[in-house]
């Protein structure tokens, strides 16, 4: 098995990235299933709408500004707002959007996703609260 290259990024807020939808665009760092690392731009207004994975872990860390974390699962519901230096943790199977509430700021966050191999992602409206995003599925 041959070694990997090392990989170091001076300031991950200013890598380039690629429009993933309007407002949001995405850059990899590190894709080896079964993990994916990427970081996440987020301008205001805009986000990732409600959707779910049934095999893999979400590991959000906040890197600037603001971004909302509507989620809901068997085990409870809410919104967690994801600040600079702040980490969330959400496990396969719990319906989720991103969204950045803010009128003039863009967020950034960095996303860890494991396990990627079989990564999924299902467009999934909540049931019981209330989407931020207008493009988020609805039931």
């Amino acid at each position: 098995m041959s070694q990997k290259s090392v990989i170091t990024v001076e300031d991950i807020t200013s890598i380039a990235l690629e429009e993933r939808r309007t407002g949001c665009e995405k850059g990899m760092l590190h894709e080896d299933a079964p993990v994916q690392t990427a970081v996440y731009r987020v301008k205001p207004g805009s986000g990732v709408p409600t959707h779910l994975h049934a095999r893999v872990y979400d590991l959000f860390v906040g890197l600037k500004g603001e971004v909302e974390i509507r989620y809901e699962g068997q085990q409870d519901s809410g919104v967690f707002v994801l600040k600079s230096g702040a980490f969330c943790r959400l496990p396969p199977g719990v319906r989720h959007e991103i969204s950045n509430p803010s009128k003039t700021d863009e967020t950034v966050f960095l996303l860890v996703q494991a396990s990627q191999e079989g990564f999924d992602y299902v467009p999934a409206p909540f049931r019981t609260i209330e989407a931020a995003l207008p493009f988020s599925p609805r039931s």
